[in-house]
């Protein structure tokens, strides 16, 4: 992020990164090269010097929609800079997204114990150690419904961090993974039972959804998504099947993904309801990005480097 506004010499790069060791920032620069996200030139004299850039494209992209994910969900200082706090806490996402546990909770509240049951392998004290990372970082809240067992739920920042996994599964589809999409059917089919309950449609009062996940390739869904909405236009999840749904949406990853981040758009397949699934993802668009156009800017920099010519909208 420190180089998002471009080239830093070592000596620039450990200064503008605060509490960190330069031996910590060199170990981390080598990693990040090693990687292909950032580019090393070494500059003649005495001393030499190395000057740090994010590489082109996938440098770029990854700096693009970390910031634009920073923008919409994460607080910014006086300074207008985002507290390094909030920068650490993007790893606590990462492991709960790894653990399954952000799934766990998409039904609806679970206890330490309900949580410790999951195929992750965890003992009881980790679940624990976790739980108190993710409530200390606003992901989980203790659950309001009247139990004296205290159980948890997932927040809307954890809700809204579902653009974040979205955006760097596209990345990882054009940067890292030869073959795929980026994410797995099952990690599609979590990221929008996690991001479903952001939107809210009230014109939609009483109507059911059927989301069906595909590898790419595959004509047969092998991850479906179930939702209702209630009364007053709130959308919640549903563990099973549905008796009937107003509308049942097909597509593979990469459709379901590329909607998620650019908004409704051809590749998925719709029958029955047609608006209350446009609504729908329009609506999780908008609460995930804010005003901005979802991850366009990197969008913008790889049709370029594909084409030569930025991409149009």
């Amino acid at each position: 992020m420190a180089l998002g506004e471009g080239p830093l010499r070592t000596k620039e790069l450990t200064a503008r990164i605060a509490g960190y060791a330069p031996r910590t920032i060199y170990r981390y620069s080598t990693r990040l090269a090693d990687l292909g996200l950032i580019d090393r030139d070494e500059e003649q004299g005495v001393p030499s010097k190395v000057v740090h850039t994010l590489s082109e494209p996938a440098g770029r992209e990854l700096y693009e929609l970390v910031s634009n994910y920073a923008s919409a969900s994460l607080r910014r200082l006086p300074s207008g800079e985002i507290a390094a706090r909030d920068w650490g806490a993007l790893a606590v996402v990462a492991d709960f997204w790894e653990t399954g546990i952000i799934d766990a909770l998409n039904i609806g509240p679970r206890s330490l114990t309900e949580l410790t049951h999951g195929d992750h392998g965890l003992s009881f004290h980790q679940i624990s150690r976790r739980a108190a990372l993710l409530s200390r970082d606003g992901f989980i809240d203790l659950a309001k419904n009247g139990s004296k067992h205290r159980s948890y739920t997932l927040t809307a920042k954890a809700r809204r961090a579902m653009g974040l996994v979205a955006g760097i599964g596209r990345w990882r589809r054009r940067h890292v993974v030869s073959e795929g999409s980026g994410l797995s059917p099952t990690e599609a089919a979590w990221l929008m039972r996690t991001a479903l309950p952001l939107v809210a449609l009230p014109d939609h009062s009483g109507k059911s959804l059927e989301l069906k996940v595909a590898a790419v390739g595959e004509a047969v869904a092998v991850e479906p998504v179930w939702a209702a909405v209630q009364r007053g236009g709130a959308v919640i999840n549903c563990p099973d099947s549905l008796a009937h749904v107003d509308v049942a949406a097909h597509g593979d990853v990469i459709a379901w993904i590329d909607s998620v981040l650019d908004g409704p758009r051809n590749g998925l397949k719709v029958d029955g309801d047609d608006e209350l699934i446009v609504d729908c993802l329009q609506q999780l668009h908008a609460t995930l990005f804010g005003n901005s156009n979802g991850f366009e800017a990197g969008d913008r920099s790889h049709a370029a480097n594909q084409s030569g010519t930025p991409k149009s909208r």
